[in-house]
């Protein structure tokens, strides 16, 4: 577990066993989607100790946030969570920080593990392609129409480049494929 939060939070939070039941570590544990932490009650019901730990959090000045979950090759739950006294995000903000979160994930991976993949990743020339409109923001819909194939290869291509970075989610591949220097 990696964190920056404030250091008598830190001690708190893990004295108390808040990461037990922590909602946001909850939902991160369910897999669900990115999530603001104001959306946590009706994602999951906030049990009273659940809006304690929130409610001690703003003491710390971590009011609002936004909550990244991940799921690892090995089936692991992680999460990457940003947090303040007011964290105004839009659609934008919330794309951006997925991607920070992805390259942020990968490089703790690398450091936990202690060593990097020295073998570099070869992607085919389409591969490199669907990856390079990826990271455009495109949809696979739109990666199809603009290459002239259809939707399920422009899928195949896309869950193959994920498999050979070895990520599990589109955002996380295009953060890699950054790290690694196969698309600029």
């Amino acid at each position: 577990l990696l964190d920056a939060w404030p250091e008598e939070w830190s001690e708190r939070y893990f004295s108390n066993g808040y990461l037990y039941r922590d909602p946001t570590i909850r939902l991160v544990n369910r897999g669900s989607s990115p999530f603001h932490w104001s959306e946590i009650d009706e994602m999951c019901r906030l049990s009273p100790l659940g809006q304690r730990i929130m409610d001690e959090a703003t003491e710390f000045r971590l009011c609002e946030g936004f909550t990244i979950p991940f799921v690892t090759l090995e089936g692991r739950a992680a999460g990457f969570s940003v947090a303040g006294e007011k964290l105004d995000l839009d659609s934008h903000d919330r794309l951006a920080l997925q991607f920070v979160a992805a390259c942020a994930f990968g490089c703790a991976a690398i450091l936990a593990d202690g060593k990097r993949n020295s073998k570099p990743t070869h992607l085919s020339p389409r591969q490199s392609d669907v990856l390079r409109w990826a990271s455009e923001g495109l949809t696979v819909d739109e990666i199809a129409d603009r290459l002239n194939i259809s939707r399920n290869t422009a899928d195949t291509h896309l869950r193959l480049v994920r498999e050979r970075l070895g990520v599990t989610s589109t955002i996380h591949a295009v953060a890699e494929a950054f790290r690694q220097g196969l698309i600029a």
